[in-house]
């Protein structure tokens, strides 16, 4: 199977050129569509990512999960779940290092390890790549556009990993929310977890003002040209 990967990645490499790419950050799109995108780093992970899992599956709302490659290794049921239940997967390297702080070689094992095990193992190809905190590293953009990667950060930053309490969390995303805005949360944080509860209260008051989710490759093929 590795095997097959390696030969994979290498024709992959071939047929797409490289290319200069700005971040994708929000999309320019008509205001009166009022749509969005959800997306969670870090996981997976048994007990929050289930948890947020639970929360989109009761409003029938698909989000972008960012995984971290040995987070997929150590849980992979909860990576299989939000698969199953038609939610996009990027690509967040294998370990979550400093992007500014590694060599080519070390920037491109970190970025093929994961897209090689989330293809090898659960049979998914990202398109998608947001980088460790959102440091762009010197060799990153090469290695992800050769590879057909798309670099996605975030235009509203949750903070959420700071444990901000949850009606903080809430009320930075109403004071800041448009359309087109690509939106960061964290499906795994070490310490206090107030992620769960900010989205039980946000994710209804943005349905009930008209807000429509969807994953951040749909929201950038709505991106007036």
């Amino acid at each position: 199977m590795k095997k097959l990967a390696a030969i994979f990645f290498a024709a992959v490499l071939f047929f797409f050129p490289s290319f200069a790419e700005k971040p994708f950050k929000e999309a320019a799109i008509d205001a009166s569509e009022k749509k969005i995108a959800l997306t969670f780093d870090d996981g997976p992970n048994p007990r929050y990512t289930d948890a947020v899992l639970d929360i989109l599956s009761e409003y029938g709302i698909k989000a972008t999960f960012f995984v971290i490659g040995k987070n997929a290794e150590l849980y992979p049921d909860p990576l299989l779940r939000a698969i199953r239940e038609g939610h996009e997967i990027g690509n967040h390297t294998y370990s979550h290092p400093h992007m500014r702080k590694l060599s080519r070689e070390e920037t491109e094992k970190e970025i093929l390890s994961c897209q090689e095990l989330l293809y090898d193992t659960f049979g998914v190809l990202p398109s998608l790549f947001r980088p460790p905190e959102g440091f762009l590293g010197q060799f990153e953009e090469e290695i992800t556009s050769s590879i057909g990667l798309k670099t996605v950060l975030w235009s509203i930053d949750t903070r959420d990993w700071e444990a901000k309490p949850a009606n903080k969390i809430v009320s930075s995303i109403k004071e800041s929310i448009k359309s087109g805005k690509v939106l960061l949360f964290h499906d795994y944080i070490s310490g206090k977890n107030t992620t769960i509860p900010a989205l039980r209260e946000i994710i209804p008051y943005l349905l009930l003002n008209g807000y429509e989710f969807c994953t951040v490759s749909e929201l950038m093929s709505l991106e007036q040209k």
